[in-house]
């Protein structure tokens, strides 16, 4: 059987045969398979061959050398990896799809094909994503260094910089900006950079930075080539100059409606009746709500009619899917404002924390606009009136709720979906399936809109099946069919199952045994969305076949795909799938589907985290083995990555799991979870996110993930600087721990306890927990909890007053890193270490070990503790005299801060006020 062969060349070299890392020597056989991957699928000659492996001086048999290395190549991946195509050439048989560097180009092609900006982005980050580090890095050759590197640097600069070009126009500047200032430390020389930098900053209104960022490209060019700036930076610091000082460009007005219906047919009445709601605007807010039973068609006709009229209300334009009728809990009044806020370029540390202070923050914000709001999807009243505007504005509301209450007290003009009329249904079927189709089957076409009683949801189903069929009466048969046992098609209540299962039910017999299959294990999961690997593990399939069925589905239109590799079903869809795999599956089977998605998602957690600190002690994850193998993770920024994708599906499984009998599962996944969310999710998010998993756990009677969730809980509320909180989850941790007698719990806990006493200035306490904690790790030799604990007895020093004892602590915890390579520990340490050598007055010292911490926050993606030993950084190169350096490195670190929506931005903005 041919080998699957996996070639990563964008970064570090690395081939994988079926999953597994193959070594490849150092030297000539690398040289070998970097000619023969650039030309991958095309043939490449033996003279070209020879000239790439010998560019100065070929020995005296090439051609035998060649076939030697080829020969040694094949051993490593199989005969047919490199094939001789006819006499005098070679080709690398290996599908460009398994190269990252193909994949990398295909994805900037389809990026250039898209008309939305955000599906664009969307298409570069995914490329850009496949990077990691200069490619080829690791292959020694002349050629590969003049020729190949160069033109892809190249390529990977113009990706960069279109990403940055498009987030700069539908984000605000300042998101982009200390990216930017690190892409022109990195590349000094590089203009195009320059001119970006300076353009977000004069964007966001830092005039002053922009100026500065000027001066520097133009010491940088001077030092380096003796020349000027290029004309466009030159044309750019004479417009910064020439605005106005206060001057500050709004960010992008959203335009966040979805696609109007290209078809869209009947409710004439209804558009006529919206119609008029528009012609005395004078200056109230124009409050819609459509409501219907599902399948009505109430956002198809919302979104036709608000497209129709959005040239009245061209400000702003927002979309929100309140998720009142689904599977998992509506959307908090509280969140969902909070996402229009973000939207409309509010920062998440100036989101206020109650829902009355939300909503009038919305209101402000929106009061010199004229905005199109589009609610869909609505639970009730109460959900819909905080997201109101004040004054001249259109919302649109739907929901399966007559919302009553938002007609009576707010003045919202109520519309009621009733099923179509007869001809209406007549015409959407032609729409969707052909005039011509109609008209050769009268009988047929009005015997099947009766069958579906009028409903567009049903009508545009049985099209699909039209489709796939020469005769309209095979579909009336079909439908005639499941109406005899399914006779409620169309009873007009607010039942899915009986309104439109009739016609599911033939679109799901159609289906393919495994589309089928597929479609029912889907029902199971209460998540939005589903990543392939996912669905792969909950229906039992192999990958390739899982995405066979996935595809069926999506081509019947069962199946939605927002992006590649990620799945969506309607909410309506979803419920059906739900009610066929009840029907269709005994509950052992549906439980052994529960299961092996539910390891999936643990193991991919602690294959994720297993990157970033390999070394973590992760007895917590017994008994659950593995059952298929989890995600191969490269380095941090591809765990990073994975968890963006996953971020909601891994939320809600995991909150799912806690309350449907699955505590145990719960509980792992969110202890595999901490260093993501520590690192990369505001602490609101990151706190309700623990806590709804600790009370699972206690619910459960799981004792094990109570203590685990307790210390984790305790973290969080030592971050956000809540000393006496997180010490009263800590001791409760810890009570729990010496329950179980977990003793590398214990030694977990022990150590937050004295992290925290440092915190709240009680050195000797801190110091008498982190040598517990110590002694603790040595009885059952856990190296990695030794080294965290005398990182832990130095801040304990520290706090004490004994800076020279806290230096040698830390310094000893050093030692150890070197033996273990531990990089997240040894990014703390040197942290704390910064901080004692700066309480020592050794600030050289000092700073050193504060850059060999950030670069170590940066190698594991740890965006939060980055900014944190920056801010640390600037404070100790202002004490040292340099406020310039300082700001510019506080700056960097207040904005990380403001992405992960950390109130300790706002003492960094503090300090920066301070330094004017």
């Amino acid at each position: 059987m041919r080998p699957e062969i996996d070639i990563h060349v964008l970064g570090p070299w690395e081939i994988r045969r079926d999953g597994e890392i193959v070594a490849i020597p150092p030297g000539q056989l690398r040289v070998l398979l970097a000619a023969l991957v650039i030309s991958v699928g095309q043939p490449v000659t033996t003279d070209t061959l020879a000239e790439r492996l010998w560019p100065e001086e070929q020995p005296g048999n090439a051609r035998g050398s060649l076939h030697t290395y080829v020969g040694r190549v094949r051993q490593l991946l199989g005969h047919d990896v490199i094939r001789r195509v006819s006499a005098g050439r070679y080709q690398l048989s290996v599908e460009p799809d398994r190269v990252d560097l193909y994949r990398f180009r295909e994805l900037l092609r389809q990026s250039r094909t898209q008309l939305s900006p955000h599906q664009e982005l969307a298409l570069l980050y995914e490329a850009l994503r496949l990077w990691r580090g200069r490619p080829f890095s690791d292959v020694a050759s002349s050629w590969v260094d003049r020729d190949v590197v160069p033109r892809l640097t190249e390529e990977w600069f113009a990706a960069t910089e279109r990403r940055i070009d498009i987030e700069m126009d539908v984000r605000q500047p300042e998101s982009i900006i200390a990216e930017l200032h690190e892409l022109t430390g990195q590349y000094p020389t590089r203009e195009s950079l320059w001119v970006r930098l300076i353009l977000a900053l004069h964007r966001a209104g830092r005039r002053e930075d922009a100026l500065v960022a000027y001066a520097q490209v133009f010491r940088v060019l001077s030092d380096e080539f003796g020349i000027d700036p290029g004309a466009e930076l030159q044309r750019l610091r004479r417009e910064v100059l020439q605005g106005h000082p206060t001057a500050v460009l709004r960010a992008p007005a959203p335009r966040q409606l979805p696609h109007d219906i290209a078809k869209f047919t009947g409710r004439q009445e209804e558009l006529t009746k919206l119609d008029s709601l528009l012609t005395n605007l004078d200056g109230a807010p124009i409050i819609v709500s459509i409501d219907g039973a599902p399948g009505m068609g109430k956002t198809a006709l919302a979104l036709h009619w608000a497209h129709r009229v959005a040239d009245k209300y061209s400000d702003v334009q927002l979309y929100l899917n309140l998720r009142g009728y689904g599977p998992g809990e509506p959307v908090p009044p509280d969140a969902a404002a909070e996402a229009l806020l973000r939207e409309l370029g509010v920062s998440g540390d100036a989101i206020p924390s109650d829902v009355d202070e939300r909503s009038a923050l919305l209101r402000s914000k929106l009061s010199d606009r004229r905005p199109l709001i589009l609610l869909d999807n609505a639970r009730d009243a109460g959900q819909v009136r905080p997201l109101l505007p004040g004054s001249s504005a259109l919302v649109i509301v739907t929901s399966r709720n007559q919302l009553r209450g938002l007609s009576v007290r707010d003045g919202a003009h109520r519309v009621t979906l009733n099923p179509m009329s007869h001809r209406q249904a007549i015409d959407l079927l032609s729409s969707a399936i052909g005039p011509h189709r109609v008209a050769e089957e009268p009988t047929a076409a009005a015997r099947l809109v009766r069958l579906c009683d009028y409903l567009p949801l049903a009508l545009a189903i049985v099209a699909e099946r039209a489709h796939r069929t020469d005769s309209l009466a095979d579909v009336v048969l079909a439908l005639e069919d499941e109406k005899a046992r399914l006779d409620n098609l169309g009873s007009g209540d607010d039942d899915p199952h009986t309104d439109l299962r009739a016609a599911l039910s033939w679109s799901y017999r159609a289906l393919r045994k495994s589309a089928a299959l597929m479609f029912r294990k889907l029902g199971l999961l209460p998540a939005n969305d589903i990543g392939l690997d996912a669905a792969a593990a909950l229906s039992g399939m192999p990958r390739g076949q899982a995405k066979d069925a996935l595809d069926q589905l999506i081509a019947t239109n069962l199946l939605e795909q927002p992006r590649p590799g990620r799945y969506q079903l309607h909410d309506l869809i979803r419920l059906y799938a739900t009610k066929m795999v009840m029907i269709h599956e005994v509950q052992a089977e549906r439980d052994e589907a529960i299961e092996r998605v539910l390891d999936w998602y643990l193991h991919a957690a602690v294959a994720a985290d297993k990157v970033l600190i390999p070394h973590r002690n992760r007895d917590f994850v017994a008994p659950h083995k593995a059952r298929i193998p989890p995600p191969v993770f490269v380095d941090a920024k591809e765990v990073t990555a994975w968890f963006e994708d996953e971020y909601e599906s891994l939320r809600s499984i995991t909150a799912w799991a806690a309350t449907n009998g699955w505590d145990g599962h719960a509980w792992r996944i969110a202890m595999a979870l901490t260093t993501l969310f520590d690192s990369a999710v505001p602490w609101r998010e990151g706190l309700k996110f623990f806590q709804s998993a600790l009370d699972g756990a206690k619910a459960a009677g799981e004792r094990a993930g109570e203590a685990y969730l307790l210390n984790s809980v305790g973290c969080i509320h030592l971050d956000k600087e809540e000393y006496h909180k997180a010490k009263s989850y800590f001791e409760r941790s810890l009570a729990r721990f010496r329950e179980l007698d977990i003793a590398r719990g214990l030694g977990m806990t022990l150590g937050n306890l004295s992290m925290t006493h440092a915190n709240l200035g009680d050195g000797e306490i801190a110091r008498d927990y982190a040598r517990a904690a110590l002694d603790l790790y040595e009885d059952v030799d856990y190296p990695r909890g030794i080294t965290q604990n005398l990182d832990n007895l130095g801040i304990a020093l520290r706090v004490a007053g004994d800076y020279a004892a806290a230096v040698e602590s830390h310094l000893q915890a050093h030692q150890r890193f070197l033996r273990s390579g531990d990089v997240m520990t040894e990014a703390f340490n040197q942290h704390n270490l910064g901080l004692a050598y700066a309480a020592l007055g050794d600030i050289p010292r000092a700073i050193r070990a504060l850059r060999t911490s950030i670069s170590f926050q940066r190698a594991t993606a740890n965006r939060r503790w980055e900014a944190v030993t920056m801010a640390d950084l600037g404070k100790v190169i202002k004490a040292a005299g340099h406020p310039r350096i300082a700001r510019s490195v506080l700056t960097s670190a207040m904005n990380i801060m403001l992405e992960l929506a950390d109130p300790r931005a706002k003492d960094i903005e503090a300090d920066l006020a301070m330094m004017l």
